[in-house]
């Protein structure tokens, strides 16, 4: 791989320019592109892309996380190949991949008796929300404060960290929309509260259990960073929430199939009422799905809970699915540990060569994703949103970004993102990657002191 320091990517500026005449802002999603160095792909393979230009980079976004095998896998792409070709692409009626795939999701998935599928992780948790409400006849919501479940009205509140978090203090959270063009009247839906803190989850159930339908939470929050619960944080919100009869909803839309087979419901032995998956699930084809035990779920199979789509179920998806669940039901014993291995080897390397560089830093992550936090001043642990948010230097991270990107290092460019990996990267593409990395921080120095806030 290049490692130069400049490449030409005049392709790419061209491509992307003339794709923002048809398409408003050149993506059809939030901002994933830094402006000014977009990149526009030709090609993928593995753990690789290739943009217009020709450019090599090894890429550690992997589609936003849903290439835990790399790009184009060929058993998942020979699944839905023949699924094309010899089967069909969309029936809007049953078919043998809805028990293949529902089957496999009751034997990885501790949480799932039964199952609905959906088209994307927006769409699988809006339904989990309305199905918690529908089952308790309560309204309300608990959300985390930093924690992202989509993009829709009923989601987008007090999560982004570029919006600040001027609304209520740290214990009270206020709820605030992170986009313009959200009703007021939404807000009043949800509870915000600060992650790993039991005692303002206690108060706050105990005193409002009555209103609240379930408590939504991302495991571990991937969307300001990568924030894992404290030691005995999910255990006690699962018995909180039993206690005062309050429903618990996984997000693992991001650890799902991640971190261990069975999502963070495995690896950390907690199952909650209900849960979401998408990302992994589908390898990149646009599946998601919602589950949970027999007794809640009972109110979709009986449609006293409004769910639907045209698309749900596409066979399309669900062969690809069904190829993701196989590989994992055969390889999970050794895909796991070596995922584990890569990735402790690559945040060792990233920890030695920025900490050498002079700049205070943190990774924090679980298994094959993580992310590296560039601080003012060194810290153990960031165990919230409002604790990233004040600690972190953006900064830094976008101009490390930056130099890697212009080295063949690709990875989300904003500091409260995270790093994939995959089964196809090697222990060559990690030393490599921590090789550049030592070019790329010493770059940085030049632009931006590693000295802490304040000297």
């Amino acid at each position: 791989m290049s490692v130069a320091a400049r490449r030409s990517t005049t392709r790419s500026a061209a491509m992307f320019e003339r794709i923002q005449r048809s398409v408003a802002g050149g993506e059809s999603s939030y901002a994933r592109l830094r402006s000014g160095i977009e990149l526009c792909i030709a090609r993928t393979d593995g753990p690789r892309m290739w943009d217009v230009d020709g450019n090599e980079y090894l890429d550690y976004c992997l589609g936003y996380g849903p290439l835990l095998f790399g790009h184009h896998p060929p058993d998942i792409v020979a699944a839905v190949v023949e699924q094309i070709t010899e089967r069909g692409y969309h029936y809007s009626f049953p078919h043998e991949l809805d028990y293949e795939v529902g089957e496999a999701l009751q034997r990885l998935v501790p949480g799932i008796e039964l199952v609905r599928f959906a088209c994307s992780g927006t769409e699988a948790t809006m339904a989990a929300m309305r199905l918690a409400r529908a089952y308790t006849g309560r309204e309300r919501i608990v959300k985390f404060e930093g924690s992202y479940h989509g993009w829709s009205d009923i989601h987008n509140i007090s999560y982004h960290p570029a919006l600040g978090f001027g609304a209520g203090t740290d214990t009270a959270p206020a709820p605030v929309p992170d986009s313009t063009g959200i009703p007021r009247a939404i807000l009043d839906t949800l509870v915000i509260q600060p992650f790993n803190n039991l005692e303002v989850l206690e108060h706050t159930l105990r005193t409002r259990h009555f209103e609240i339908a379930a408590v939504l939470m991302e495991p571990i929050i991937g969307n300001c960073g990568i924030i894992p619960p404290l030691e005995g944080y999910l255990q006690e919100v699962r018995r909180l929430t039993q206690e005062h009869g309050v429903l618990l909803i996984f997000d693992e839309v991001m650890t799902g199939f991640r971190i261990a087979a069975g999502g963070a419901q495995e690896h950390y032995g907690v199952v909650p009422d209900i849960c979401t998956f998408a990302k992994v699930l589908g390898a990149g084809f646009p599946i998601a799905c919602f589950g949970g035990s027999a007794q809640v779920m009972a109110m979709e199979a009986t449609n006293q809970v409004m769910h639907g789509g045209t698309y749900s179920a596409n066979p399309l998806a669900l062969a690809a699915a069904n190829a993701v669940l196989r590989r994992i039901e055969r390889e999970r014993a050794t895909m796991y540990p070596a995922l584990d291995r890569l990735s402790r080897r690559l945040q060792d390397g990233l920890l030695k060569v920025v900490g050498t560089a002079g700049y205070p830093c943190l990774i924090q992550g679980v298994g094959a994703f993580f992310q590296l936090f560039f601080l003012h001043e060194p810290r153990t642990r960031l165990v919230d949103y409002r604790d990233v948010v004040r600690h972190v230097r953006p900064e830094v991270y976008e101009a490390f970004h930056e130099e890697m990107q212009s080295r063949g290092i690709y990875f989300h460019p904003g500091q409260y993102e995270r790093w994939f990996l995959s089964t196809e990267h090697t222990e060559a593409d990690i030393d490599d990657t921590v090789a550049t990395a030592a070019e790329a921080i010493a770059a940085v120095v030049d632009r931006i002191p590693p000295h802490p806030r304040g000297d």
